[in-house]
């Protein structure tokens, strides 16, 4: 019976509860501003398209940029062939040197160069030709009685 009563009292509390009618509650005030208030002038916006900046990088003359210069050098007792190279300062410059007899050696002490040269083998030599003039290159391994003698000349003007 308890349960039953109590049933009745949830469910009369819940019809009073949602009959009862509510009204908003209205600020008149601002209402009343929003009559008062003029409509302000509209703005007009142009649409400003962005500007493309291109970066241009500058190019160099190609006379400006350093050139690779190849020479294919021989090696043999008691010389180098070709005995003298030309470039030009600022030249990247690559030398393939090949012995081609004994085991020699090739030195030019201006540009760090100093390498040996094995019978057979072929050295690549790199290096940048940035001081003018005429640099002696030469034998610096002991190749026999003319070893004194073998020497080449590198020309940068």
């Amino acid at each position: 019976m308890k349960k039953v009563l109590f049933f009745v009292i949830i469910v009369c509390l819940l019809l009073v509860g949602c009959s009862e009618k509510v009204e908003p509650v209205v600020d008149e005030s601002a209402d009343k501003q929003m009559e008062d208030k003029t409509p302000e002038p509209e703005v007009k916006q142009e649409k400003v398209e962005p500007k493309v900046v291109e970066d241009k990088v500058a190019e160099k003359p190609k006379k400006d940029l350093p050139s690779l210069v190849e020479f294919d050098i021989t090696a043999k007792q008691w010389s180098f062939e070709p005995g003298t190279i030309k470039v030009k300062q600022g030249d990247n410059v690559r030398m393939k040197v090949k012995s081609v007899d004994v085991t020699h050696g090739i030195r030019l002490p201006e540009f760090g160069v100093s390498e040996t040269l094995k019978s057979g083998k072929t050295v690549e030599i790199n290096f940048l030709a940035d001081k003018k003039g005429k640099f002696s290159f030469f034998c610096s391994v002991q190749c026999g009685s003319g070893h004194g003698n073998m020497k080449g000349t590198l020309i940068v003007e």
